[in-house]
C-alpha cells in the first residue's frame, strides 16, 4: 500500500522580524507579487513594485520576506498549492477519472493569469542565470516532484507499487506538466494537451493495474 501522506516541504519563507507587525499579511503580498509578475514579469518585480502593488511601505515587505528571493518562493508555493488542490482529485479509481482530472488540472492552469504562468518560466531561468539564485529554481522544481508524487500516491494508493516506482511516476506527471504547459504557452493552437494527458492517465492506469515496468 503507498503512503499517502503529504509531501515534505523543502523550505519555509523568514519567519517575521520582530516588532509590531503591520497590518498586510505574507499572502496579501504574495497576491501583490503574483500580480506584479503577471503584469510586468519577473525581471520587474521589485520589491518597491510588489510593495507600491499592495499599498504598504516597503519595510513592510522585508518585515515578512529576508529578500526578493524568499518572496519569490512563497510565490511558486502559492502557485503549486492552488494547483494541488485541483490535482489531489486523481484520488480517484479508473481511467476516464484520471483523464478528466488531469484535464481539469490542466483546465486550472490554462484558465488561471497567463502572465503568472508566463512568469513561472521567468522565474526558472532567472534563478538559473543569477548567482545566488539557482537554489531558488531548485526548490522549485522539488516542489513540483513532491507535488506530483503527492497526487500520484493518492491516485495509487490501492495498489501495490513501490515508493521507487511511484516517485519516477511523480516526476513523469511533473516534467510532462512543465514541458506541455510551456508548449500551449508559446504554441496554443499546435499544442495538444488533451492527447497528451490522455496518454498519461492512461499510463497511470496501466501502473496501477500492472503494478509498475519491472512487474
Amino acid at each position: 500500500m503507498v503512503d499517502g501522506a503529504a509531501p515534505p516541504a523543502p523550505s519555509v519563507p523568514a519567519a517575521p522580524r520582530r516588532g509590531r507587525p503591520p497590518r498586510t499579511s505574507q499572502a496579501e503580498l504574495v497576491t501583490a507579487a503574483m500580480t506584479v509578475i503577471g503584469r510586468d514579469g519577473v525581471g520587474a518585480a521589485t520589491t518597491r513594485k510588489i510593495a507600491d502593488e499592495a499599498g504598504v511601505p516597503l519595510g513592510t515587505v522585508h518585515y515578512w520576506f529576508k529578500d526578493k528571493a524568499g518572496l519569490l518562493d512563497a510565490v511558486v508555493r502559492e502557485l503549486l498549492r492552488r494547483i494541488e488542490t485541483v490535482t489531489e482529485a486523481l484520488a480517484l479509481s479508473d481511467e476516464t477519472d484520471y483523464r478528466e482530472a488531469l484535464l481539469a488540472t490542466f483546465r486550472s492552469i490554462a484558465e488561471d493569469d497567463l502572465g503568472t504562468q508566463l512568469g513561472t518560466y521567468e522565474l526558472t531561468v532567472l534563478a538559473v542565470r543569477t548567482p545566488g539564485m539557482r537554489e531558488l529554481a531548485a526548490r522549485q522544481y522539488q516542489l513540483y516532484r513532491a507535488t506530483a508524487r503527492h497526487v500520484v500516491e493518492l491516485a495509487l494508493a490501492d495498489s501495490d507499487l513501490d515508493p521507487a516506482t511511484v516517485a519516477t511516476l511523480g516526476e513523469l506527471v511533473a516534467v510532462t506538466f512543465d514541458g506541455m504547459v510551456l508548449a500551449w504557452l508559446a504554441d496554443p493552437d499546435g499544442a495538444d494537451p488533451e492527447g497528451v494527458l490522455a496518454m498519461l492517465a492512461h499510463l497511470l492506469q496501466l501502473a496501477r493495474t500492472s503494478g509498475g515496468p519491472a512487474a
